[in-house]
């Protein structure tokens, strides 16, 4: 039996060079804010790294449908010589309502809510709605992954909380698993059976 489910994060995007948040689905999100050519290189690279682990032609590549992550996607499954990615909007980054387009550096007032257990206001997606929609998606992964390995392709807080929920641990406290870096490839834990059926 298969069952290996493996995590991407995007390469480095163009918001990432400018310091800015953009997670609200439009024409930002899915067509404009896309990878930069390093970012492009990553991908490349995490495509080497996962022909290396034993990924290739029959992986199951799955992503956001946002720009940067699809565009990581393609990379990546040409990089393996898989099919092309199928696209799961629930894998869409976290929303971050009033931040949107503003400062990378209103993260840390979101992730402290979160640590905190409180409820974010202006429209931010709470820790419990991310954590529902990528359990969701991790469940499908799981059938999938008894016939073929599968790469899910996404963003920074929706894999901090998937790599939370694979450790079994409370995903609020997403932000002590070791940070996910640009176009990183992880395996991701079994720990999400005590997150319930």
């Amino acid at each position: 039996m298969t069952s290996r489910v493996l995590v991407l994060r995007h390469g480095e995007s163009t918001a990432n060079v400018e310091g800015l948040i953009v997670s609200v689905p439009g024409p930002r999100a899915l067509t404009e804010v896309g990878l930069t050519p390093l970012g492009r290189e990553q991908a490349r690279r995490a495509a080497a790294q996962g022909l290396a682990q034993g990924l290739g032609p029959g992986t199951v590549v799955i992503s956001s449908d946002f720009a940067r992550a699809l565009q990581t996607a393609e990379e990546f499954a040409a990089g393996i010589g898989a099919a092309a990615p199928r696209v799961d909007e629930r894998l869409r980054e976290r929303s971050f309502g009033g931040y949107d387009e503003g400062p990378a550096s209103a993260y840390d007032e979101v992730w402290r809510v979160d640590r905190g257990r409180g409820t974010h206001e202006g429209g931010v997606e709470q820790v419990a709605a991310v954590a529902a929609r990528v359990l969701a998606v991790l469940r499908e992964a799981d059938d999938l992954a008894s016939t073929a390995p599968v790469v899910l392709v996404a963003h920074g807080d929706v894999l901090q909380i998937a790599l939370a929920l694979g450790a079994g641990a409370d995903p609020h406290e997403h932000r002590d698993v070791p940070h996910l870096g640009n176009a990183e490839l992880r395996e991701i834990g079994a720990g999400r059976d005590a997150a319930g059926s």
